[in-house]
C-alpha cells in the first residue's frame, strides 16, 4: 500500500491504502467579493447589481431589517434599490476580490406608485380613487393592507421628489 497523489484543478486527491481523501485547494487571491448594505422602506426591497452595459449581474431581496449581502466577480458596478411604490437609489460599487464593500444606509422615498421616477398628482390620484381597498399594492405605501389617508401622508411628505436618489 503506498501513497497515490492525484492532482486536477480543483482537489488534491490522496489515496493512503487504497482509500481516496479529497483535500480541497483554495487560492485566496479568487475569494468572490461581497456587497453589504441597508436599504430602508416599508415595503421589500430589491436591490440589482448591473455592469457597465447595464446587465443585471446579480440580485437579492433585503431582510426585512434593510441589511442585504451579494457576491459577484470582481469589477465596477452600478447598484440599485427598488421598492414598490417608492423612488429607487442607485450609486458606484468597486468589487475587488477578497474584500467587502459597503454601501451606506439610504432610505427609498415612497410615493412613485406609476413607476415613473416622478412623486406627483397622478400617484396622489390614484390613492384617491383607491381608497380603502388593497389594490394597487404600490398605492399601500405603508404596507398595512389599506389604501388610506396614511399612505397620501407618506406621498405627501415627498411630493415633487423625483429622479434615483444618489446612494453613496
Amino acid at each position: 500500500d503506498g501513497v497515490l497523489i492525484e492532482l486536477n484543478p480543483t482537489t488534491a486527491n490522496i489515496t493512503v491504502g487504497g482509500v481516496p481523501s479529497p483535500t480541497p485547494t483554495t487560492d485566496p487571491g479568487t475569494t468572490a467579493p461581497v456587497l453589504v448594505g441597508r436599504v430602508l422602506a416599508t415595503k421589500p426591497v430589491t436591490v440589482g447589481l448591473y455592469d457597465a452595459v447595464n446587465t443585471l449581474i446579480a440580485s437579492t431581496v433585503a431582510n426585512t431589517d434593510g441589511t442585504f449581502s451579494m457576491t459577484a466577480p470582481a469589477g465596477s458596478y452600478t447598484v440599485v434599490a427598488t421598492a414598490s411604490g417608492f423612488l429607487s437609489a442607485q450609486g458606484p460599487a468597486i468589487l475587488t476580490a477578497g474584500q467587502t464593500t459597503t454601501k451606506g444606509t439610504v432610505s427609498l422615498l415612497a410615493g412613485d406608485i406609476d413607476g415613473n421616477n416622478v412623486i406627483d398628482q397622478y400617484d396622489a390620484m390614484t390613492i384617491g380613487m383607491n381608497y380603502n381597498t388593497a389594490v394597487p399594492d404600490a398605492a399601500d405605501l405603508n404596507a398595512d393592507g389599506i389604501i388610506n389617508v396614511l399612505d397620501l401622508e407618506d406621498l405627501a411628505a415627498n411630493y415633487r421628489a423625483s429622479g434615483a436618489l444618489f446612494w453613496q
